[in-house]
């Protein structure tokens, strides 16, 4: 019986995001399925051109999302681990013992450095493009 508590622990601490993981790309493809079943019946029915023309630019339109520059995205993650570091790093003054939260502590610092790495990513390494000014 006290060998069953570890592997259920490494079981579901492994299958539970391969669950969520398959369960959400099985959802998108149910999407894009559906949505070439409809252009397929919209062309079987003699639609008019027109709104077969305005389905296809649909699924262009979703195949060519914006994509966020490298610049902008580390700029956001850094201050998203920033924020994290910090609150992390001062719940050390708000608990009356201090030996309770070291771990805490040094995960919200080690949070706070990936966050000036990210920052130095952003501001050092990543050229700014000439097309965002």
């Amino acid at each position: 019986m006290d060998a069953l508590i570890p592997i259920v622990a490494i079981t579901s601490s492994i299958g539970i995001p391969a669950v969520v993981i398959i369960i959400a790309l099985s959802l998108a493809h149910k999407k894009k399925v559906a949505r070439y079943n409809l252009i397929e019946k919209s062309i079987t029915s003699n639609a008019s051109p027109e709104v077969v023309e305005q389905l296809v630019k649909s699924i262009g339109e979703e195949d060519t999302k914006k994509r966020i520059p490298p610049r902008a995205r580390n700029l956001t993650h850094g201050t998203i681990l920033l924020a994290l570091g910090i609150s992390l790093f001062a719940i050390r003054f708000f608990v009356t013992t201090p030996n309770d939260v070291a771990g805490v502590s040094i995960a919200g610092l080690i949070l706070t450095l990936l966050a000036a790495a990210k920052f130095v990513i952003a501001f050092f390494i990543i050229k700014k493009d000439p097309e965002q000014s």
